[in-house]
């Protein structure tokens, strides 16, 4: 599956109130708990991979995420599971993987048409909007771009483009804040 993803930095109000009058559909709200992890044998840092212990509301996901596609959104595979989050930290340090930093936040979840909205208060960082759609079965790198192109589409009606986008991830942002 290839999540198809753009992330901007934006207040909330505007954008939430505009979907709520579009008909947007609220999916809840999320306490969000990431623990990423690095391989022993290769930084996923310099291989822009991600491997992550989502904790939920009390519900773990493990989720990895390959090389992003593009330079303007945050579009790679993607692969997730349901797990005991406690339960597979452990399996993952067993085997040498190292916890590499932890990410809070509060999500608010809106479905759109074929986009899910979360509109992320990020501990530490401020509030963020992403923007995301997941094509199980992409077939081509077009399909993935017509899709790049939908979401900034969408993005356009407040005023934002692809020099909007932010696609470093949250992890590299807490950690370069952590380093100042």
């Amino acid at each position: 599956m290839y999540e198809v993803e753009v992330k901007v930095r934006m207040p909330h109000a505007e954008m939430k109130n505009d979907l709520i009058e579009s008909g947007a559909v609220f999916s809840g709200t999320e306490e969000q708990k990431d623990t990423y992890f690095n391989s022993p044998d290769r930084d996923f840092a310099k291989t822009d991979e991600a491997l992550r212990i989502r904790n939920v509301n009390g519900e773990g996901e493990l989720t990895y995420k390959g090389k992003k596609i593009d330079k303007v959104s945050k579009t790679r595979p993607e692969y997730n599971s349901p797990v005991d989050a406690d339960e597979m930290e452990q399996i993952l340090l067993a085997l040498g993987y190292f916890v590499s930093g932890a990410v809070n936040k509060r999500r608010e979840v809106y479905k759109w048409n074929r986009f899910t909205i979360g509109f992320d208060d990020v501990e530490g960082l401020g509030e963020f909007v992403e923007v995301e759609s997941d094509l199980r079965d992409a077939s081509s790198g077009t399909e993935i771009q017509n899709e790049v192109k939908r979401i900034f589409e969408f993005l356009g009606k407040y005023g934002l483009s692809e020099k909007d986008s932010i696609t470093t991830s949250y992890l590299e942002m807490v950690l370069e804040k952590q380093k100042k």
